[in-house]
């Protein structure tokens, strides 16, 4: 896995990374760390709901709802609407991250294999994406 943080703070690298996984995505993994619309949104194309710890790029003390959701085209249309997953600044006072419309739960995306190509650490301004899924440009 390859650190993307602070590489998808624009809109458009965001948009092609998002067209890039619509194309190789099967099944998606969203973790609640603040409830939104999102699962309410796309709760159709549910298939698994746990309760756990440990997801990637994470492991909490405290447990949280883990979805497991079909890939569709209408969650990718949903996404390439949001600004980013997050932004990973740098200032003076150190490093920051500043929330997007996207919220602060976290997101994996996965090919037919169950490998990630992409996760997040939302809260945090972590994104990690798979090398072999998507070149920078």
């Amino acid at each position: 896995m390859k650190d993307y943080t602070g590489k998808l703070n624009d809109h458009e690298e965001y948009k092609k990374v998002i067209e890039a996984l619509e194309k190789t995505c099967k099944y998606l993994e969203y973790v609640i760390i603040e409830e939104d619309t999102f699962i309410k949104t796309f709760e159709n194309l549910i298939l698994s709901k746990k309760l756990k710890n440990k997801w990637w790029g994470t492991k909490s003390s405290q447990k949280r709802i883990v979805y497991r959701l079909k890939a569709a085209p209408e969650i990718f249309r949903h996404l390439k609407k949001i600004e980013t997953f997050c932004k990973y600044k740098i200032s003076m006072e150190g490093d920051f991250v500043e929330e997007t419309n996207f919220g602060c739960n976290d997101i994996a995306f996965f090919d037919d294999q169950e490998i990630p190509l992409l996760f997040t650490t939302t809260h945090e301004g972590y994104i990690l994406l798979r090398e072999d899924f998507y070149k920078e440009r």
